[in-house]
């Protein structure tokens, strides 16, 4: 840099006398210029060489024969050295006045400026972000901001943090089409017309984890026992399980069902008087589908690194079609989040799907 110190700086800096933010420039100063430390230096040892003098005068005044020593300090070679100190002293002055005179552009020199009475807010580089919803999620909480920034759920890969984000923003959560599929009515009609009615309860309609589900329907006053059929319609509706006599209006099937197939199924109720078939005549076929296994393999990993957050398990529950468990999680989200209108949303949505899958069933 080409600016120098003047010999105010250098002498306040020796003596300290600064404020403390211009003993800090100097200090900067004094670190990049070798002229103006060689400058410090030589300043430094003429005001060394008049201490020792002044030290000396006060020295000689204070012992006996004080006025003989005061004027041995001035005998012919005192005096030389003396005269030989004030030279340097004056000569070093001579330089720094020199240094430091004005040439036409003007006197160039460091004056920081006083620090101020107190701080300049500073704007920020990255002011916060908007919160636009905040949840309780298990053990942690929840954020997401205005511009898409997810926190809280950082351990969330990257296609389960969007579905998230879409959960959150939409209020409503994503399901299947599969859902619809097995949803709609079939062209075969399943029973006879003179049959009394009892319904088929689950699952109809739905999306089931387990390849070995538990079927369930309401019983048939005078029932003696029930037998459920559970065909394959890729297959023209071969028979793939056949229950034995059962007394309980319920059966967990015997043995494992491929996965990612769809099933239908039909229950058999004999009473004295006949058989009574459901679903009744016209109404649509009891489907379910068993989940893929890729699906299931995923939720599994989910269950394991997500464990705890109601919010992303609900989510990706719904994503694969399990809509009981989806609801389970949403419940738990909305006993943790009392006033959060977006967590009530998110189970109302949910309950509204399965309401709609299942009122085929009443027609």
């Amino acid at each position: 840099m080409s600016e120098h110190l003047t010999n105010r700086q250098i002498e306040g800096y020796r003596q300290r006398t600064l404020e403390p933010a211009e003993l800090l420039a100097l200090d900067d100063h004094l670190a990049e210029c070798a002229a103006c430390r060689r400058q410090m230096r030589e300043a430094t040892g003429a005001r060394s060489t008049v201490l020792a003098l002044q030290a000396n005068l006060h020295d000689a005044a204070a012992q006996p024969g004080s006025w003989w020593r005061i004027a041995d300090l001035f005998s012919p070679m005192s005096l030389r050295l003396a005269g030989v100190a004030v030279t340097a002293l004056l000569i070093v002055a001579l330089i720094l006045l020199l240094r430091n005179w004005p040439d036409k552009r003007g006197d160039i020199v460091i004056t920081p400026s006083p620090p101020p009475s107190s701080p300049i807010p500073q704007p920020s580089v990255n002011p916060a972000p908007d919160t636009l919803l905040a949840l309780n999620d298990g053990a942690g909480r929840v954020t997401l901001d205005a511009q898409g920034n997810l926190t809280g759920l950082e351990s969330l890969l990257p296609a389960d943090q969007q579905r998230v984000k879409t959960a959150l923003t939409t209020q409503k959560v994503v399901t299947p089409r599969t859902l619809r599929e097995l949803k709609s009515a079939s062209g075969d009609v399943m029973g006879s017309p003179t049959e009394a009615s009892f319904a088929l309860l689950s699952p109809v309609g739905k999306i089931v984890a387990s390849n070995r589900p538990t079927l369930r329907w309401q019983p048939l006053r005078g029932a003696i026992n029930y037998q459920v059929t559970i065909t394959d319609p890729r297959a023209n509706y071969k028979e793939v399980a056949v229950s034995p006599a059962l007394s309980d209006a319920k059966w967990t099937i015997d043995h494992p069902l491929k996965r990612g197939h769809i099933y239908t199924w039909q229950v058999t109720a004999r009473t004295e008087s006949g058989e009574v078939k459901a679903p009744a005549l016209n109404a649509p076929e009891a489907k379910f589908k068993v989940l893929e296994q890729a699906k299931t393999d995923e939720l599994a990993r989910a269950e394991k690194a997500y464990a705890g957050s109601h919010l992303t398990l609900g989510t990706l529950y719904a994503q694969a079609g399990l809509l009981d468990e989806a609801e389970r999680e949403f419940q738990a989200l909305v006993k943790a989040n009392l006033e959060s209108d977006v967590a009530k949303n998110l189970l109302r949505d949910v309950r509204a799907k399965r309401r709609a899958l299942a009122q085929y069933r009443k027609r």
